[in-house]
């Protein structure tokens, strides 16, 4: 429990603050900000104090709050105060926060170490995609990590010690090679190497994602120029980043500059894509489909999966998660829900990709279920360049016959 005499001291954001503003133009700048504070105003008592902290960021100090509990129902009552979308010239926006909270006995309140401790708990909520969260020193810990990372990852992306490695896509009709998803590898300059799973998070939660990908981007199609005509590439891209403008310039360009076919590159969104600016997202997806790109819907089942989303994406092709094709031969609900995901797919004209197969009996039974294509670790693990342009026979010069890896089992 925390005291009586205890305070909260809060930093709070207009969440995605500067995205919106980039969107909707800086004269709306003075309306946002008007909105969020009035909304802050109509959360806090008669007691709590705020004041505007600049860059989108209020702090608050709720006096007398005693425990976490009182804290979380605190926040829902904001998140209730934030459903309802601010009408700007007609059109419907979805405005959030985002808020980092410490306690403290400090009698001031509004102290150095607190006003600090909030903004690292506010950090920690944006790297998580949270609304809220209370510092704790092991968070702090791992902000110090994060930071540690997040500069080397830095400096080796100016060194070049990022490179993509390349999983086969299989076609399951024919047994042939259909292309490849590019996965990121870090091997620093000492041989060690990061798991992406360790560094895509915090480059997501920070500016870097932003070159990270576009550099993927590029090398992804510089590689497929010198790939057969019938070879796809897939590259993973942020959803932040489809409410970057720049992301068709990039995607154009590339494409201009290498001479490759657009239906040859295939960008892989998740469905999280549909939190927030929805109609934003939706513009952005159809503006890539009209210069000739391919969109995949990744992790397909995992999210926000609903038929009216299904319904109005713009995509070409469906993701099924691994998560439900590992067990689908012994799991009658997963077996089920990859059979459903097929016919609905088919449906509406979609392409299917199963990730995730590991074994030739799950292989066998997606084929008969009519899954288009398929990856995962029964075909190959994700492989270097080099190593991948050698087992299946692609040639610099041309097109190179499409050979099978070494005693593969299914080609």
């Amino acid at each position: 429990m925390i005291s009586a005499d205890h305070s909260m001291v809060g930093v709070i954001e207009l969440a995605d603050g500067d995205m919106l503003l980039d969107r909707h133009g800086r004269l709306a700048r003075e309306d946002f900000q008007r909105i969020f504070c009035q909304r802050l105003q109509q959360w806090l008592r008669s007691r709590d104090e705020s004041r505007e902290l600049g860059d989108n960021r209020v702090m608050v100090v709720l006096h007398g709050i005693r425990s976490r509990g009182e804290l979380d129902l605190a926040t829902i009552k904001l998140e209730r105060l934030f459903k309802e979308p601010y009408v700007h010239f007609g059109r419907p926006i979805q405005l959030g926060f985002r808020a980092g909270f410490t306690s403290t006995e400090d009698s001031r309140s509004e102290s150095e170490e607190a006003l600090r401790q909030a903004n690292l708990a506010l950090r920690e909520a944006r790297a998580n995609s949270t609304n809220v969260r209370l510092y704790t020193p092991v968070a702090e810990s791992l902000a110090d990590n994060q930071r540690t990372l997040l500069e080397t990852l830095e400096i080796a992306l100016q060194r070049g010690e990022l490179q993509l490695f390349y999983q086969p896509k299989l076609n399951t009709v024919y047994r042939s090679l259909a292309g490849a998803e590019a996965l990121m590898r870090w091997q620093t300059a000492d041989g060690a190497f990061i798991s992406p799973a360790e560094f895509i998070p915090v480059a997501e939660a920070n500016e870097i994602i932003r070159p990270l990908t576009w550099w993927a981007i590029k090398s992804a199609i510089a590689r497929l120029a010198r790939w057969p005509e019938d070879l796809s590439i897939a590259v993973n891209i942020a959803p932040t980043l489809l409410l970057d403008d720049q992301i068709v310039a990039v995607v154009g360009d590339a494409l201009d500059i290498y001479g490759v076919t657009p239906k040859r590159l295939m960008l892989e969104v998740t469905e999280r894509i549909m939190v927030g600016d929805t109609e934003t997202m939706l513009g952005q997806l159809g503006r890539l489909r009209l210069i000739g790109v391919q969109v995949s819907l990744d992790d397909f089942g995992t999210g926000y999966s609903s038929l009216s989303y299904f319904r109005d994406l713009p995509v070409d092709e469906i993701k099924i998660d691994g998560s439900f094709v590992h067990n689908m031969l012994e799991c009658g609900k997963d077996h089920a829900i990859v059979k459903a995901i097929i016919d609905l797919a088919h449906n509406f004209s979609l392409k299917v990709v199963a990730e995730g197969v590991e074994t030739e009996p799950v292989f066998e039974r997606l084929k008969e279920l009519g899954c288009d294509v398929v990856q995962g670790y029964f075909l190959d693990r994700p492989l270097s360049a080099k190593d991948f342009e050698a087992s299946y026979g692609i040639h610099r010069a041309g097109v190179g016959e499409k050979q099978p890896l070494k005693d593969h089992p299914l080609m």
